[in-house]
């Protein structure tokens, strides 16, 4: 009898703490096998199709009276079990935040995706990782970011921005809008100095909402000393087929270029489209050009299988014109001068949980 009485109590104990925080892990993982016209030989990456695989975890507790407190820490990783996809190269080297919300919105501090890259994510159809990443950086600005900074570095191309406090409006008649900055000394990760340089300083914004059936986004970024940046694009869909298309612009500042970048104003357009051939079997499209002399191109074509709610199979062919890079492993690579056409194909799995 006692021993039931303490089984009870354990059980009450738990639920009583579930009800105060839920906490959770989630992520995915993408593995891909590949060959790029670019690279000798096979290669195996991350991020074929999904663009990154990362462990997270996340939880939240109700504050009462509508309010509620939460948290994100999220790692990126590769096949290798090393840290990277987009962060600093550490632990958490993604998302590490926390947040409290309620009727007024929601408040955000710590390094957190910038709202411009939310943007560029969710006017693409469906696309493929390679290709949509790639993108952005063929646009411009983005390279130092794509392929992560040393431990502690400040987030030069705008993906995941560190010390960085957010804001998002509660939704006002279908619309939402985020605005982002971060500390000044952001580059000493939290140390009582004086900041260097004023390309310390980053701002971002975006407003996301519907006009009729088109899901409508733009987003702005400003990296104080070294770029200012915009995009603006939707989606909509007709029956089976989802279509995505956005314009970027980048703009250096005087004298400043980013790592791998071109050092002028570059402006990128994209069209992508997402057609469901069966209930688990979809075709996705996309190409993207833009305004250089050289008139980089990209452009990709992709077929996805799903294998249940959580996993799929793909193959995509990704090609790429006048100096841009076909496949993720190659991203910050860019040169503004070279006439080579480099195409990768690869065939992968992801799973989320």
């Amino acid at each position: 009898m006692k021993k039931t009485q303490v089984a009870l109590a354990a059980m009450a104990l738990v639920a009583s703490t579930a009800v105060l925080a839920e906490v959770k892990v989630s992520g995915q993982f993408d593995l891909g096998v590949g060959r790029s016209t670019g690279v000798g030989g096979s290669f195996m990456e991350q991020g074929g199709w999904a663009d990154n695989s990362h462990i997270r975890f996340s939880g939240s507790e109700d504050l009462g009276n509508g309010l509620k407190a939460g948290f994100t820490l999220e790692g990126g990783f590769t096949q290798n079990g090393n840290p990277g996809n987009g962060g600093n190269g550490t632990l958490f080297s993604r998302e590490s935040t926390i947040n409290l919300s309620g009727d007024f919105g929601g408040v955000r501090l710590g390094q957190q995706v910038s709202p411009y890259i939310v943007t560029h994510a969710i006017t693409q159809a469906g696309t493929p990782g390679s290709f949509w990443v790639n993108r952005i950086i063929m646009g411009g600005g983005l390279g130092a970011a794509a392929v992560g900074q040393g431990t502690g570095a400040f987030q030069q191309g705008g993906f995941f921005i560190a010390n960085a406090v957010s804001y998002t409006t509660p939704s006002i008649s279908g619309w939402t809008a985020t605005v982002l900055t971060n500390t000044e000394n952001g580059a000493k990760d939290g140390a009582m100095a004086a900041s260097t340089s004023s390309g310390d300083k980053y701002s971002a914004f975006n407003v996301i909402g519907a006009i009729g059936p088109i899901n409508v986004s733009g987003g702005y970024q400003n990296r104080n000393g070294q770029y200012t940046s915009y995009v603006i694009g939707g989606t909509t869909t007709f029956g089976d087929l989802t279509i995505g298309i956005n314009h970027s612009s980048h703009k250096p500042e005087t004298g400043a270029t980013a790592a791998g970048q071109p050092g002028v104003k570059t402006a990128t357009t994209m069209i992508s489209a997402n057609y469901k051939l069966q209930e688990k079997l979809s075709l996705n499209a996309g190409v993207a050009q833009n305004d250089l002399a050289t008139e980089q191109s990209l452009s990709s074509i992709g077929l996805k299988y799903d294998l249940s709610a959580r996993t799929y199979t793909y193959v995509a062919y990704l090609n790429a014109t006048n100096g841009a890079q076909s496949a993720l492993g190659n991203r910050g690579n860019y040169s503004t001068t070279s006439t080579t056409s480099i195409s990768t194909t690869m065939v992968g799995i992801a799973h989320s949980f």
